[in-house]
């Protein structure tokens, strides 16, 4: 998928759930976003697409203070979290589980509890 298709589709899942979407890089088939929540928080969004496969992630939800609220990634470095590679940070970078948010539209429905 290219950047700029998946733009258009994030700006459409994040209608009325975010004050506004800052663009970091559009590249190919990469995407950086920072979404601003109304409630201060953001999210930090890394997408790497294959055609129609996201092949790479991470999704960082972050406090007004730029704190770790959660983080989910796919990089392979955690191979005994039964989700492998797909794995959350709860907080803390050093406090993994397992995950069962494996896109940025899991990650929104975690967030506003859809």
């Amino acid at each position: 998928m290219l950047a700029a298709e998946r733009l258009i589709e994030i700006e459409m899942l994040c209608t009325g759930k975010v004050q506004r979407i800052e663009l970091l890089e559009l590249d190919g088939e990469l995407i950086k976003v920072i979404l601003y929540f109304k409630d201060g928080t953001n999210l930090r969004v890394t997408e790497l697409w294959n055609d129609n496969l996201l092949v790479k992630y991470s999704y960082y939800w972050l406090t007004p203070k730029n704190e770790i609220k959660a983080g989910w990634d796919n990089a392979p470095h955690h191979q005994h979290v039964k989700t492998f590679p797909h794995h959350k940070h709860i907080q803390y970078q050093k406090d993994i589980k397992p995950s069962k948010q494996h896109s940025l539209e899991d990650v929104i429905a975690f967030i506003f509890g859809i």
